[in-house]
């Protein structure tokens, strides 16, 4: 952002600016006074530099003209896109026109910053809700990222006092469960806890092997008890199969018994004969034998003898397969027992592998290797495999009762740990929490106690001694975003606005306003008052005069609008630090000129101009000089507290005010003047005001113009008068006022009167007794 002197302002077609008006800043003043009557345009310069700053016009706020304005921010027959305002400083400028509803800085770097107080702002916040006061200071103490992680951290504390409650709670069923394991083992020991540590120390694997070992007992007693029914269907299985095969040897030997010896040589020819037959039937004679005998029934008979040695071949095929089923039936069974006598050898390994604990039973003996035996034998040990499974069990159980106990000691270790824990913790974050609120606190409370003594500062200046300078600004502990001003007047307390004026409710609204103003980077700020003195009486106005002017040192440009006449008056004649602010004179607005610019010259440059005319104007001379005089005059009368008549309305003549700086005082009346040497180190001149107040009040006293006020002077003194009078009343305003650094007002030095820069030294410090 650019902070560099204002140079020039120019707004075309902006409210009351009909053409292109331009407002010149003059070099080294940063405070610009603009004096205008009503309806001159003041507000319009006011605007211009809002609607660049800030893209809009507040003057227009709250009007009833409703949310959206713009259409009424050009002046009359322009479009606002026909607007422009620009700055420009020190030769940078900035162009702010609108675009649509937009208004558009370019470039955007340039864009100044700008404060508007208006005078229908200035009790806003005095006024307004607290809410809306505290919103106007806001960003000076917008700790919102500290109030986010303040939450973050109440709402942690919350969260952890839940765990923390829980925690005591679980601690509480750990215990009751640990205590009822205890109680079911017989509440052995002096308390629950200790025999909980004590148990759970204990392996919970240890009895692991004892459990294996007994789960391969367990199988290889299983594997026993399918014997007895095995080995009898295996015997069946045997002795059908040789009762199979007997009768396949005898159907073979009775087949056997009606065939030849020779049967298969036999059956090999009578298969031959059949072949022939097949080929020649019915033959007439044998082909064997070649008789005719017995041929024709030949083929029968083979036939016949076939089958026969069929059904020896069919029997002999039925005993081969009876043979294999036995031999196979007895493999099976001798298969049967070879497993038997495994497994009873691996049940008597079983019994014998292992350290067995007491209550495991073993059979007397060891399992026979006959099935007979063994049926016997299992019938008398059928009990143990329940022995078993129920010292299985009471060990599986154990087991878990071991882990489930650990678990919840675990637990209760856990939980008594992190409640520990906590217990340390919630107090540090509550402590923590604490630190912090106490911090924001502090911060908010010095911002605003910053605020606060910066008003009373202020305010101070403007109503010294008035004891109404006692500001507080409050945050409502019970609100949030609340903001209460209190002060005290006569011993109590409460809102400003129950004790003050007007005119004070107008200062101190100011004074809030531009201690606000001072803490956001005032020398980036151009600083705007519109016309916030119509309120301020006679004796204040000059002390709130020199505190704007203060205060505006502080700010990159002051501007200031006013038609506060008095003010005007003063700066004419030269009562105000003139050569230090560039003052401007608004003229009468018309429709045609817009805005246009008086200038403002004060009274003593005017008179040393009419003086300097080779052709001078003696009833202007006259009439300037006795402007110039009375406050000369009225000047040393009030700084020696000089008598004066006393009248309705403090208006006095020159002959009122002159002959009441009596002879002891006249003669006393000397001012050094500042002025540099040929070293360039100032020096001092004397310049004793007794010959020119004398020759001033015989002028008057010979043309009798003693009664006269300033306006009628220049009708009554000739004109040999008039030139003298002006010449001498300028030697007298020169000796008094340096142009630059003002009236010698100031008595610190305890001796004379000085101005801020001693340029002028007023002696005496008190009228002679």
């Amino acid at each position: 952002m650019i902070s560099t002197s204002l140079t020039k302002l120019t707004i075309s077609h902006l409210r009351g600016a009909v053409g292109s008006f331009e407002l010149s800043f003059e070099k080294g003043k940063k405070l610009t006074i603009i004096y205008g009557e009503n309806g001159t345009g003041k507000s319009t310069i006011c605007d211009a530099l809002e609607f660049l700053g800030k893209g809009k016009i507040g003057s227009l706020d709250n009007r009833g003209l409703g949310s959206k304005t713009t259409r009424y921010w050009s002046s009359v027959n322009k479009e606002p896109s026909d607007i422009s305002v620009v700055l420009d400083a020190a030769g940078v400028e900035c162009r702010a026109v609108m675009d649509k509803n937009n208004v558009i800085a370019d470039p955007p770097d340039a864009r100044p910053r700008v404060e508007v107080l208006r005078r229908s702002q200035i009790l806003a916040l005095l006024e307004a809700a607290p809410a809306d006061r505290y919103a106007a200071i806001s960003r000076f103490i917008d700790v919102s990222p500290i109030e986010t992680a303040e939450n973050a951290l109440r709402a942690l504390i919350k969260d952890l006092n839940v765990v923390s409650n829980d925690a005591a709670t679980r601690i509480s069923e750990n215990l009751e469960t640990i205590d009822q394991f205890w109680q079911t083992a017989g509440s052995p020991g002096a308390h629950a806890l200790g025999w909980a540590e004590t148990e759970t120390q204990r392996n919970s694997s240890a009895n692991d092997p004892e459990l294996d070992a007994l789960r391969t007992l367990q199988t290889a007693y299983g594997q026993l008890t399918s014997y007895p029914a095995r080995i009898a269907k295996a015997e069946d299985a045997v002795l059908l199969a040789e009762e199979a095969a007997a009768a396949a040897e005898q159907q073979v030997q009775s087949s056997m018994s009606t065939a030849a010896t020779d049967a298969a040589e036999l059956v090999a020819l009578l298969q031959a004969a059949r072949s022939y037959l097949g080929v020649h039937q019915n033959p007439e004679v044998c082909p064997v034998c070649e008789r005719p005998e017995g041929s024709q029934d030949l083929d029968e008979r083979l036939n016949q003898r076939l089958q026969a040695f069929a059904m020896v071949q069919q029997a002999q095929s039925v005993q081969s397969g009876a043979a294999d089923r036995l031999q196979r039936a007895i493999q099976q069974r001798d298969i049967i027992l070879e497993q038997l006598a495994q497994d009873v050898a691996n049940f008597g390994q079983a019994c014998t592998q292992f350290a067995w604990s007491p209550d495991i039973a073993l059979p007397d003996t060891q399992p026979p290797a006959s099935a007979t035996d063994l049926a016997v034998w299992l019938a008398a040990t059928e009990a143990l495999p329940d022995r078993w499974n129920a010292a299985e069990s009471t060990r599986q159980d154990h087991r878990q009762f071991l882990t489930t106990l650990k678990s919840a000691l675990n637990t209760y270790n856990e939980n008594l740990q992190s409640q520990a824990e906590l217990n340390t913790l919630l107090p540090n974050l509550q402590r923590a929490l604490e630190i912090v609120e106490e911090e924001r606190k502090a911060f908010i409370d010095a911002i605003l106690s910053q605020i606060a003594d910066e008003v009373g500062r202020l305010y101070e200046a403007v109503h010294p001694g008035e004891g109404l300078n006692k500001i507080r600004l409050e945050l409502d502990a019970a609100k949030r975003a609340s903001l209460d001003i209190a002060t005290s007047f006569a011993g109590q307390s409460g809102p400003p606005q129950a004790y003050f004026s007007q005119s004070h409710l107008d200062t101190l609204g100011l004074c809030v306003f531009l201690a606000l103003a001072n803490l956001d980077t005032p020398a980036n700020t151009i600083l705007v008052l519109d016309d916030v003195l119509a309120s301020v009486d006679e004796p204040h106005v000059d002390r709130l005069i020199s505190m704007l002017y203060d205060e505006s040192l502080k700010f990159r440009h002051c501007i200031i609008t006013t038609h506060y006449g008095p003010w005007r008056h003063k700066l004419r004649w030269g009562w105000l630090k003139n050569n230090q602010c560039q003052f401007v004179e608004l003229s009468r607005w018309s429709t045609t000129s817009g805005i246009s610019v008086i200038r403002s010259v004060p009274e003593v440059e005017r008179l040393q101009a009419l003086l300097a005319d080779p052709a001078p104007d003696l009833q202007a001379i006259s009439s300037k000089a006795g402007v110039i005089l009375e406050a000369a005059l009225d000047f040393l009368t009030q700084l020696y507290e000089c008598s004066v008549p006393r009248k309705p309305e403090p208006r006095y003549t020159l002959g009122e005010l002159l002959p009441s700086v009596k002879s002891k005082l006249r003669k006393n009346l000397r001012v050094e003047v500042q002025e540099i040497g040929t070293d360039k180190l100032p020096v001092y001149k004397v310049v004793y005001l007794e010959p020119v107040l004398n020759e001033l009040e015989r002028i008057m006293q010979t043309r009798n113009v003693m009664g006269a006020h300033f306006n009628a002077i220049s009708f009554d003194l000739h004109d040999a008068d008039a030139l003298l009078f002006g010449q001498k009343v300028l030697e007298l305003i020169e000796a008094l006022v340096d142009p630059v650094a003002g009236w010698p007002r100031n008595g610190k030095s305890g001796s004379y009167w000085a101005n801020a820069s001693e340029t002028r030294r007023l002696h005496p410090l008190k009228q002679p007794a």
